[in-house]
């Protein structure tokens, strides 16, 4: 009977080993979606983190080729670690407004919205700064006060208010005029034209005091009213122009460039706060390459956009630096008439960063 029992004992202790041993012999496989616990410096290499980016533009937009360059940076440089899901053709959000409202809320990770979405959804009233017309002498002025001081303060002021985190900045072109009437080479020239404007005060009393007569029309009817003559132009940038192919009903495109279009690249800031600390140096770098990319993207764009519309037939003029001049001195009724949207201190920090 001892002996039966004795054998009982070693053959519990036995197992109670051989589990031992099991447990400290664990998986040492990685890409789980189970963190590795114990790691000195908080990291697993084993936990991944998906990241969902939404836009409305298809996947040929160069907005949306930006998008898939960060998704490559981010996931090579990660070893998988952080998978980055697109959701583009408007299948997760209807607007950019849209956007940042799921941003703030947590229900996506990153998201890419003109510099106006921050003034009028974000509330932040500085950011309007941006759509004051003929600022910018070119794009170094844009990041010279992005990134200046006056530019931080906005940013943290948006931060503060959303919740996001801004990772950095470019733009998806500047506003030129193309109508289907004649060429354009002083304000005078848009006297009797029904130009397009998207609804906003400002860019409205731009094409006002220049001579236009401003029509606030959706994007989408802007085609149709150019062929039926409901519209004779519109504002909006040379890539627009030749994908949404306004040349075939329009003719006459004046180089402008009168208001540049900021792109703001945004992530949540708790999620970017609740990532290891390698993860997060990864997913800057990724950002920063990105957004490089982006920048020298859009000029390519541009580029390519005037030689495309040539092709077809669009006659094309750029401005004299004299030319130019004129357009900015007669839009500052404009300016003075919305100087409210930022401020009149804002207004005059942004010329005294840009020397003007």
């Amino acid at each position: 009977m001892i002996t039966k029992k004795l054998n009982l004992i070693m053959l519990i202790t036995l197992l109670s080993l051989l589990l031992a041993l099991t447990a400290c012999g664990g998986s040492s496989e990685t890409g789980s979606s189970e963190p590795n616990e114990g790691d000195s410096n908080g990291t697993s290499s084993a936990e991944t983190y998906t990241i969902r980016i939404p836009a409305v533009v298809n996947e040929d937009n160069f907005v949306a080729v930006g998008f898939k360059r960060f998704k490559d940076l981010a996931e090579e440089k990660s070893d998988g670690r952080l998978k980055v899901d697109l959701y583009l053709n408007g299948t997760l959000s209807a607007s950019n407004e849209e956007d940042l409202q799921l941003l703030s809320d947590g229900s996506v990770e990153i998201i890419g919205m003109p510099s106006f979405i921050g003034a009028q959804a974000g509330g932040i009233d500085g950011f309007n700064i941006y759509d004051f017309p003929f600022l910018f002498d070119g794009r170094e002025d844009f990041y010279k006060l992005a990134e200046g001081p006056l530019g931080q303060e906005l940013q943290e002021q948006f931060e503060q208010a959303t919740g996001g985190k801004i990772l950095g900045y470019y733009d998806i072109g500047g506003l030129s005029l193309l109508n289907s009437s004649h060429t354009i080479k002083e304000p005078s020239d848009l006297n009797g034209l029904n130009i397009r404007t998207p609804q906003s005060s400002l860019f409205m009393d731009t094409v006002s005091v220049m001579g236009g007569n401003p029509t606030p029309i959706t994007f989408a009817e802007v085609y149709t009213s150019l062929q039926q003559g409901t519209i004779d132009g519109l504002t909006t940038t040379l890539p627009l122009m030749y994908d949404s192919q306004f040349y075939e009903v329009s003719k006459y495109l004046t180089v402008t460039n009168h208001v540049l279009i900021p792109y703001v690249f945004t992530i949540n800031n708790d999620f970017f706060e609740g990532l290891p600390e390698d993860l997060q140096s990864i997913l800057l770098e990724a950002a920063e390459e990105m957004i490089q990319f982006s920048r020298d993207l859009v000029v390519d764009h541009e580029v390519t956009a005037i030689k495309n519309l040539k092709a077809e037939g669009v006659e094309v003029y750029e401005l004299t630096p004299e030319e130019y001049e004129v357009f900015g001195e007669v839009v500052q009724t404009a300016i003075e008439k919305n100087i409210d949207l930022v401020g009149e201190d804002v207004y005059n920090r942004a010329l005294e960063l840009l020397g003007k």
